[in-house]
């Protein structure tokens, strides 16, 4: 017989997602970013390491050959589906599903015919792997030194969030145990960044709406082949997390097939603390929120270690909390109360309006935790907060808000209504009091979900996947997955990776970030300048140029870095410009017919002017045998003005005149002459005037 899921039964945490230093710096004052040196990151025990998920630039999709990378507004088709955890090879549930399978979710799939086909919808099998997708993956995986697998199997793992149709991704393993060079000179970085693995797998779906127990989604971006790159928890301060997310998106964007845009590429953030356990955080779409967001996780994390100690001294422990599994927890535990009776005449309208839409009012007693339910864990959010997420996101309340606690002072019940609460669930002085209110089911549903995350604070850090918010706190989303949601396909037969398909791929592979920075060292750049070359959109663009001589590569370097971007974010160009028009200004340069110091206003004219010939652009910055007669006239006309313009000092005369003159002169002659001469011509007519 089929053994049927229990909704409250929870995976075994791997010994991996502990933090190897099981002391918690307890003692550690809190401190805002910024604070805090690699030393101070060092003794809270931080670790972090990234999941980079990059869409890759096919044609078609993972395992069908509908178009990839086709975005759309409108749908033609809805589909409604509900999801139920299925048994692992073991005769396991996975955790993660159970949690999924308590919110009991309808699931709208909002199709567009154009994007998808039957096998989306799990109406048909899967077609065969799409080898462009292969050939980027295995390039990929070459480019972070991986270990390529010999043969390609295709793994299901469970997703009950509903963001993929069937209840499952198709995934599969590529490369494994891999390190790169890590080197960030200003924060004292020079070592080798572990790559645990990369594996291909398909993309889920857009999520357009989540209101209640229904989300919606869309269906255009699903089944798009993905690459996702997992690094080791080498990353001991947030900087160094931000390099290395930086330095991992340069190695996806180096091979030149993958996609860029809004989604297109998206990092997950494992974190955590001595004392603590990996946390992973989701939905982090740039590298600049980084910083913030894992050092708030950081003193979170610290923050309910503290409360867990406190815990601990209060004597409190996990069978304080337990609930029988079947049946409405007020009938069924001595820890939950129906309140509707007590709070019918309450004047907190949240809970009066609930009562007036029938539904159900419950009080649930947490043992030993009075007074720590208003104990900040992160910025402008308190522990009640990590209980209230837990309710949202599992018993899916309908309307907001839906839960209140005895902590709270001055808001929602008046004292007078704790106390007959305390006294009808039976709690002492040490006990805190939470209210939750929804439709019957919910309302269930929610008051288990407070016990259990009570229970869980004795744990300290819960093991769970948390959403990254844009003001760089974080919220619950799901329970950490474990091993038990991985399984077999039996749709799709194993693929070998042959050795001839792994050398046509080597061949051909083009250079990694570090292998450029070295490059562009070598032709004089300082390493800083190397740096940010070879991470640039540009980088082709100055390798086609190829400045000869380190002066004309520094100078080309730095000329590219201020005016390619100016150009692209003002809209005077949509893409960067060809080499051919450029090459003539790089080789005038070089051949001394043009002074170094007109680059930049060359390139922009270039640039802006596409429909001048480059040769006459030029023309007007080359050398002449008559630029030093030239030059006198105009020195002459310089000084006639000067000396109309007394009470300016010669400094003050120097700027303006090298202003007046440089305009015509600019790539003609040395600007460090024309300013000496100029210099002795105003010294004369000041002193002139001072006589």
């Amino acid at each position: 017989m089929k053994k049927e899921p229990d909704p409250n039964q929870a995976g075994a945490l791997p010994p991996s997602d502990l933090n190897p230093r099981r002391e918690a710096a307890l003692d550690f004052p809190d401190r805002d970013y910024g604070e805090l040196s690699a030393q101070d990151y060092h003794e809270l025990g931080f670790m972090a390491g990234l999941e980079v998920h990059q869409q890759l630039d096919t044609r078609s999709k993972l395992f069908c050959r509908c178009p990839a990378g086709r975005r759309v507004s409108v749908y033609d088709a809805e589909v409604l589906r509900h999801m139920r955890p299925t048994l692992s090879e073991l005769g396991e549930y996975d955790g993660t599903a159970l949690m999924e399978f308590k919110t009991r979710k309808e699931i709208v799939y909002q199709l567009n015919r154009s994007t998808v086909c039957t096998y989306e919808i799990d109406d048909t099998p899967p077609f065969e792997i799409d080898e462009e997708a292969i050939r980027i993956a295995l390039e990929l995986s070459l480019q972070l030194n991986l270990n390529l697998v010999s043969e390609l199997h295709v793994m299901r793992k469970q997703y009950l969030d509903g963001s993929i149709p069937t209840g499952f991704q198709r995934t599969a393993m590529l490369g494994l145990t891999g390190t790169i060079p890590f080197k960030v000179p200003e924060l004292g970085v020079d070592k080798a960044l572990r790559i645990r693995q990369l594996s291909l797998e398909e993309d889920s779906c857009r999520e357009v709406s989540d209101i209640g127990h229904r989300i919606t989604f869309r269906t255009d971006r699903l089944g798009m082949p993905l690459a996702e790159a997992v690094t080791e928890p080498d990353l001991l301060t947030p900087l160094e997390l931000q390099a290395a997310g930086r330095l991992l998106a340069q190695v996806a964007r180096s091979t030149g097939k993958v996609r860029r845009g809004p989604g297109a590429a998206r990092q997950d953030v494992n974190v955590s603390v001595a004392g603590g356990r990996r946390v992973e955080i989701k939905g982090v779409d740039n590298h600049r929120g980084l910083l913030q967001l894992v050092h708030i996780e950081a003193f979170r994390q610290l923050n309910l270690l503290r409360i867990k100690a406190e815990l601990e001294r209060r004597g409190v422990t996990g069978s304080m909390f337990a609930v029988p599994d079947k049946g409405l927890p007020w009938d069924v535990s001595p820890l939950v109360v129906e309140a509707g009776a007590v709070l019918r005449d309450c004047d907190f309208a949240p809970i009066r309006d609930a009562l007036s839409r029938g539904e159900t009012v419950c009080a649930v007693r947490v043992p030993g935790f009075a007074d720590l339910l208003s104990r900040r864990t992160q910025p402008g959010v308190t522990l009640a907060r990590e209980f209230a997420d837990r309710v949202r996101v599992i018993a899916c309340p309908e309307h907001r808000p839906f839960m209140i606690h005895s902590d709270i002072r001055d808001y929602g019940l008046d004292p007078r209504q704790w106390r007959a609460l305390s006294k009808q669930a039976g709690a002492d002085t040490g006990d805190a009091m939470v209210v939750v209110w929804g439709l019957e089911q919910d309302a269930a549903t929610a008051a288990r979900e407070v016990l259990i995350r009570a229970q869980d604070a004795l744990a300290g850090v819960p093991a769970e996947t948390r959403q990254a918010f844009r003001d760089g706190t974080n919220g619950f989303e799901r329970i950490l997955p474990g091993a038990d949601r991985m399984y077999p396909d039996t749709d799709t037969p194993p693929l070998p990776i042959t050795s001839s398909l792994v050398d046509e791929i080597r061949a051909s592979l083009r250079e990694t970030p570090w292998q450029r920075e070295q490059r562009y060292e070598a032709l004089g750049l300082p390493f800083s300048a190397a740096r940010q070359l070879a991470a640039a959109s540009w980088a082709d663009l100055y390798d086609a140029l190829d400045p000869q001589g380190s002066a004309t590569a520094r100078r080309l370097a730095g000329s590219l870095a201020k005016r390619i971007p100016y150009h692209l974010r003002s809209g005077s160009v949509a893409t960067l410009p060809d080499p051919v028009r450029l090459v003539p200004l790089v080789r005038a340069i070089e051949a001394g017919e043009i002074r170094p110091e007109a680059m930049d206003r060359i390139l922009d004219e270039l640039i802006t002017h596409a429909d001048t010939p480059t040769d006459d652009l030029l023309d007007r910055y080359r050398g002449r045998p008559g630029d030093e007669a030239e030059l006198s006239v105009g020195l002459e006309a310089v000084v006639q003005r000067a000396a109309s313009l007394p009470g300016r000092s010669v400094n003050t005369l120097v700027r303006w005149g090298m202003g007046t003159l440089m305009r015509r002169f600019l790539g003609r002659l040395d600007p460090n002459q024309v300013r000496d001469r100029l210099e002795l011509e105003l010294s004369a007519v000041a002193q002139g005037s001072a006589t």
